[in-house]
């Protein structure tokens, strides 16, 4: 038999073995089998392992038996393996090994030490609650490899209905069939407008300051909550805000901003960032801010999800 044919072999033994709560069964069996082709004696390499003699070679004939071909040539003056015996060893070594990666591998996975996380997001990384959490997250889990997808909140929504996202870091409070939702962190609000305006230079403007001021808001992203904020505010003076909504990106929002077309309300962790022509300035009395939540779907089983949810602190909220 060739040593392909026995690894085949090995392998289908293996395979008749994943139900088994030890998996490493027939690897340890293998070990020591080249452990006494290493010493040349089943003595010596019994006492490498702290085993009995007997113990270690009641088992590699139960690894010869299960190959169908003897491994060693058993003598008085000791162990040799058979030609049969060297070839599939050496050639056994090398699955073995990746074998026994892949074991250790899956460990980690289940217990959410490694493997893949899917997140949505709509806020800037550049400071603030999403930035802090992921790079903890980075810094406790280095062997999870984390993909990012920056879309809209509705397509990041879609994406944790249909399972294509793990998670969603969303504002507001999003209420989506089948999942479940938690507050992680709040934002204080500011106002985006342009160096030349004729409120830049003030350390603080108050909603009477901006009851006549043209607010841009994006179709999606912040939108609804800010056009809330905005009308909930200005509407109380006695005025009407005039909204004017953009289909584009909060970049490009904040751009526009600069180029003087109006002003916006930005979250803190937007002045991580810097836009050509653009100061933000706080809003007095500090009593507003951007409800951030995550959400992500009840039947997801993927242990690196809790990992990251267990992050925060604050109940999860069933929607």
């Amino acid at each position: 038999m060739q040593s392909s044919a026995l690894l085949t072999q090995t392998n289908n033994t293996l395979e008749r073995h994943i139900g088994v709560p030890d998996l490493a069964f027939d690897l340890r069996y293998l070990k020591y089998a080249m452990l006494v082709a290493e010493h040349g004696s089943f003595r010596r390499a019994a006492e490498s392992l702290s085993l009995s003699q007997s113990t270690v070679s009641r088992r590699i004939k139960l690894l010869e038996r299960r190959l169908g071909a003897p491994l060693f040539e058993r003598k008085r003056t000791g162990a040799k393996p058979t030609v049969m015996g060297e070839r599939f060893m050496r050639a056994a070594a090398v699955g073995a090994e990746h074998l026994r990666q892949a074991v250790n591998e899956m460990a980690l996975v289940q217990r959410g030490d490694a493997g893949e996380l899917r997140i949505g997001l709509v806020a800037s990384l550049a400071q603030g609650g999403l930035g802090d959490i992921l790079e903890a997250f980075r810094c406790k889990f280095p062997k999870v490899e984390v993909r990012l997808q920056e879309a809209t909140s509705q397509a990041n929504a879609a994406c944790v209905l249909s399972g294509r996202l793990d998670i969603a870091f969303i504002p507001g409070e999003p209420r989506l069939p089948g999942c479940e939702a938690k507050h992680v962190w709040d934002e204080e609000l500011f106002v985006a407008m342009s160096t030349q305006h004729r409120l830049a230079t003030r350390e603080g403007v108050t909603w009477n300051d901006l009851r006549n001021e043209t607010f841009l808001i994006c179709s999606d992203v912040h939108g609804p909550e800010v056009d809330d904020i905005i009308v909930r505010n200005v509407s109380a003076l006695g005025f009407h805000p005039k909204i004017s909504v953009h289909s584009v990106g909060r970049e490009n929002l904040i751009n526009l901003v600069g180029r003087k077309y109006g002003l916006t309300l930005a979250a803190s962790s937007t002045l991580g960032a810097t836009y050509p022509g653009v100061t933000f300035v706080p809003i007095f009395p500090r009593n507003e801010s951007i409800r951030w939540s995550a959400v992500w779907s009840s039947d997801n089983q993927n242990p690196v999800l809790k990992r990251l949810l267990d992050l925060s602190t604050t109940p999860a909220r069933r929607v």
